[in-house]
């Protein structure tokens, strides 16, 4: 039997000991000079309408740099083949946690105080929580405008919460058997 002096060996990793204590660093850990940190606010809501967003305050912050919410972002949408996904929120969210305005700043404290000043009204709408429920005819849309999206499948009849379905057959099962 031939012996190897690499192959089948443990090799121990190079980077192991400082990842495990902490003293790794990573590219969030280097802040540059110049650097605004930004935070992000998002909904407390499922599925609700946006009525009113007010961010005059947060904007007066000293050392904010920049207020923005869907409004500025319109139209902006991302996703890795359908792109439904906009950058913030906007008129709608459609999730817990649905980013709705975001602020750049000096640091991290004066973002939070920024965005702790942001004014968000809402209106709950009805929420599609079981899968199979989203699927009835008479579910509320989670994107009414569907069909309109880019990298949309195959074409829709009508806006629906299954955006495509695929199946295959090959061969005779019953044969098989």
């Amino acid at each position: 039997m031939t012996s190897y002096r690499v192959i089948g060996q443990a090799v121990p990793r190079t980077d192991g000991p400082e990842k495990v204590t902490g003293a790794a660093r990573f590219t969030a850990d280097f802040v540059l000079p110049g650097t605004l940190r930004g935070k992000v606010l998002r909904s407390p809501f499922s599925h609700a309408r946006i009525v009113s967003i007010d961010t005059s305050a947060a904007g007066n912050v000293d050392g904010v740099f920049a207020v923005i919410t869907g409004a500025d972002v319109k139209g902006v949408l991302y996703g890795r083949r359908l792109r439904d996904v906009p950058v913030l929120a906007n008129d709608v969210v459609r999730f817990v946690g649905d980013p709705v305005a975001a602020v750049a700043a000096l640091d991290e404290d004066i973002a939070q105080q920024a965005l702790d000043l942001i004014e968000v009204e809402y209106e709950e709408l009805p929420a599609v929580l079981d899968p199979l429920e989203a699927l009835r005819d008479d579910a509320p849309l989670v994107h009414p405008d569907v069909r309109s999206y880019a990298g949309l499948p195959e074409p829709l009849d009508k806006p629906s919460n299954q955006f495509a379905r695929n199946s295959w057959s090959r061969g005779d099962i019953e044969r098989g058997f």
